[in-house]
C-alpha cells in the first residue's frame, strides 16, 4: 500500500518539523488502511529510533502504512518489546482480521526515556508537538480500542490523560495486574465518542502468539465482536 496525495499531505504535517524542515517525528506505523483500523497499541517513544532524510520522505510516509517497507528500509537493531509489537499486530491480523495502529504517547522521536523526561521538564516545542501528534492521530483514526503496553508507556500516559478519563478504576494497579481486568476506563475523542482503554504488559513477554496473554486476548475478541 502507498498513501494517495491527500493523506501524504497530512501525514507530511505529522512527521517534519516545521523549524528544522527535517524528520523528526514518528506518527504511527499500520499494515495496511489506519482508518479501518479498531485498535491502536500505544507505547512511550517511537521505535527504532531513525534519523531519517528529508530527500527520503515520500518513501517514509509509504512505509509507515507498510510493515514489509518499512523493516526493508528503515530497520534497525530493535528491542524485543519492538519485536513482540509487531508479532501482537500480525497475530490480531490472522487471528481476529483487524489491523493495529502502533503508536506512542509522544511521537518526537528521541534516543531514550531519558531524554523523553529531560525534553518534557523543559517544555520543548518539539516535544510538545510529538505529544500533540499523538492526540491528532488518535481523533483521525478514532479506534474503539486504545491498548497501552508496558509500564513506562502507561506510566506516560497517566501523566497526561488520566484526568480526562471516564470510569477509571485502575488508580494503584501495576499494568500487569491491570491486564487481566478488561476495560480500565474511557478517553473522549473530539467527535464526542469514547475510545475504551486497555492496559497490558510490555509485548516484550508476548512472543510469537501471545501464549500467556490468553486472558486479555479474550477481551479483546469480546469487545472487538
Amino acid at each position: 500500500m502507498t498513501v494517495s496525495t491527500g493523506f501524504f499531505k497530512k501525514i507530511q504535517q505529522w512527521i517534519v518539523d516545521e523549524n528544522s524542515g527535517e524528520i523528526a517525528y514518528q506518527p504511527f506505523q499500520v499494515n495496511g488502511n489506519p482508518y479501518k483500523s479498531n485498535v491502536f497499541l500505544l507505547g512511550a517513544i517511537p521505535e527504532p529510533y531513525l534519523q531519517i532524510t528529508i530527500e527520503d520522505l515520500k518513501l517514509y510516509a509509504d512505509a509507515l502504512v507498510n510493515t514489509e517497507v518499512f523493516q526493508e528500509f528503515f530497520h534497525e537493531n530493535t528491542s524485543r518489546e519492538y519485536k513482540g509489537c509487531l508479532n501482537f499486530m500480525a497475530w490480531m491480523k490472522g487471528q481476529l482480521q483487524e489491523t493495529v495502529v502502533y503508536t506512542n504517547v509522544n511521537c518526537l522521536y528521541m534516543e531514550s526515556t531519558k531524554k523523553y523526561n529531560e525534553l518534557k521538564k523543559q517544555k520543548d516545542p518539539s516535544f510538545i508537538k510529538g505529544s500533540e501528534i499523538f492526540q491528532e492521530v488518535l481523533n483521525e483514526f478514532t479506534p474503539k480500542v486504545l491498548i497501552v503496553q508496558g509500564t513506562t508507556a502507561w506510566k506516560y500516559f497517566l501523566e497526561e490523560y488520566e484526568d480526562q478519563l471516564i470510569d477509571y478504576n485502575g488508580k494503584g494497579y501495576s499494568a500487569q495486574q491491570l491486564e487481566t481486568n478488561g476495560v480500565v476506563g474511557r478517553l473522549p475523542l473530539a467527535n464526542g465518542e469514547n475510545v475504551n482503554i486497555l492496559v497490558c504488559r510490555s509485548m516484550s513477554y508476548f512472543g510469537k502468539t501471545g501464549t500467556s496473554f490468553g486472558d486479555f486476548k479474550q477481551t479483546l475478541d469480546e469487545l472487538l465482536s
